[in-house]
């Protein structure tokens, strides 16, 4: 009876901002599964910046929660424009191209796979470091250019012909989620009537930063790639009793 009176107390005694601290603790162990969707922008750095420039990017992945650790998949699209007409340098004996981007803005597809930290939960926000690998391709259509003679004896470059390339690059990539917490609430699992999970929803801010070389360029280029995206992000975490 003495240790159920102590209990109330206790309770009780509890403030409110203790009450949810101990709420979020519970809700923020096992494991979870969830989405984000969102807009961002990258600039290159480095010798990158003198053949490619920045562009807007459109994200979306899935993550893996247990407990603080996460592991996120994700897929960003984006179209960078191009500084220089000939990064292949491929040239006749008269140093006139031969090669030109009949693109201007080479298609960019990236897919990162990172794992995570929360290193830091505080009311609405969280905080978690991420580091891992990251793959992508540019791909954009080159011009094979040829000179003729025009009828005043004049030669003058023409399209001999067109071809599709592309380049790939897999290097590692870090990034920060800052987490502000939208909504939660409590829904019943689709499979199951009997079990219940805690739905997040919430602003994701990512800094992120990202190395790539492309050798077969003339020269070769590298650098890294910094940049910004801000998501929608939805979470599903079993609750324990």
């Amino acid at each position: 009876m003495k240790r159920t009176i102590l209990i109330l107390l206790a309770i009780l005694t509890m403030t409110p901002a203790a009450l949810r601290a101990q709420e979020n603790e519970s809700l923020s162990h096992g494991w979870g599964f969830g989405f984000q969707v969102g807009v961002g922008g990258m600039l290159p750095t480095g010798s990158l910046s003198d053949d490619l420039k920045g562009c807007a990017l459109f994200t979306g992945g899935l993550n893996v929660e247990y407990n603080l650790l996460r592991f996120k998949a994700d897929v960003a699209y984006g179209q960078p424009s191009f500084k220089n007409k000939n990064p292949y340098a491929v040239l006749d004996d008269q140093g006139r191209n031969l090669q030109l981007n009949a693109t201007a803005n080479p298609t960019l597809l990236g897919v990162g796979l990172q794992l995570g930290y929360t290193i830091w939960r505080q009311g609405k926000v969280s905080v978690t470091p991420n580091v891992g690998v990251n793959w992508n391709r540019l791909s954009w259509d080159i011009n094979h250019i040829k000179y003729e003679k025009d009828t005043e004896g004049t030669e003058r470059p023409m399209i001999d012909n067109v071809t599709g390339d592309h380049v790939n690059n897999f290097s590692w990539m870090a990034s920060v989620d800052i987490d502000i917490k939208l909504h939660g609430k409590v829904v019943d699992y689709p499979s199951s009537e009997d079990r219940q999970g805690h739905y997040v929803s919430s602003l994701r801010i990512s800094p992120f930063v990202t190395h790539a070389k492309f050798n077969s360029f003339n020269p070769s280029v590298k650098g890294c790639c910094v940049g910004l995206t801000v998501s929608y992000a939805g979470l599903l975490r079993a609750v324990t009793n």
